[in-house]
């Protein structure tokens, strides 16, 4: 095996550990609660709060009905008892029982009204719940499905990096000066021969370079300075 096929499979096992160990931040990152989850959570307790408050206003209101009636009841009782003979008294009395009347009529509209958005909110706060329900189950399974992949990324890792270690011992320690000498500066040490080009930069190589690359020594792009590897 040449030394720039040798090279070329370290490159490789390098990205491979990069792409792996950023799967498993990825995966760790996505750990805990995600932001779908906590809006769905916040959407439910703002279609609690607003079911909550007319649920209390609806109630306010009955109570407010219900003093209205009782005392629009005392008001009918005296004024239809012959208690009073008053006319002054008697005049008080009916426009008082009027009033309560129209107070009466304004609250149970107003109860009506209150009663069927409440009605609304409770549809709401159901779908609300529903979505929760639906998100949280989904979010479980995700959950799971990391724990049992943080494991497998963790093992291919150490395998990753075990071999490796196992092909830069196979390396002469100067083609390993060179390669990581490249990759610093480049980013990738080792770029294939596409079509007569380099595919680090694109290049197109003249014909001695490209005859040069086939062969076992190193050659590199007259252009960027990477290792070429020609099949």
């Amino acid at each position: 095996m040449s030394v720039v096929i040798k090279l070329l499979g370290l490159q490789e096992l390098e990205n491979e550990i990069r792409a792996t160990e950023k799967a498993l931040e990825a995966s760790r990152g996505k750990l805990g609660e995600s932001q779908a989850l906590k809006k769905a959570r916040e959407k439910v307790n703002q279609a609690e709060s607003i079911f909550n408050e007319l649920s209390s206003r609806q109630k306010s209101l009955e109570w407010q009905a219900e003093d209205l009636k009782a005392k629009l009841d005392r008001a009918n009782e005296q004024l239809y008892s012959g208690r009073v003979k008053n006319p002054k008294e008697l005049s008080n009395l009916q426009h008082e029982a009027q009033l309560l009347s129209s107070n009466i009529s304004k609250t149970d509209e107003e109860t009506l009204e209150v009663i069927e958005k409440a009605e609304t909110a409770e549809d709401a706060l159901s779908q609300q719940k529903e979505t929760l329900r639906q998100v949280e189950a989904e979010w479980q399974a995700e959950q799971e499905e990391l724990k049992n992949a943080i494991p497998g990324y963790q093992a291919r890792i150490t395998e990753l990096r075990q071999k490796r270690d196992e092909l830069i011992g196979a390396i002469d320690e100067q083609y390993i000066r060179i390669y990581e000498r490249i990759k610093l500066q480049r980013g990738q040490a080792v770029a294939r021969v596409l079509q007569g080009a380099c595919e680090g930069c694109h290049i197109s190589l003249s014909s001695a370079q490209l005859q040069r690359s086939r062969s076992t020594n190193i050659e590199k792009c007259a252009n960027c300075g990477r290792i070429l590897f020609s099949e």
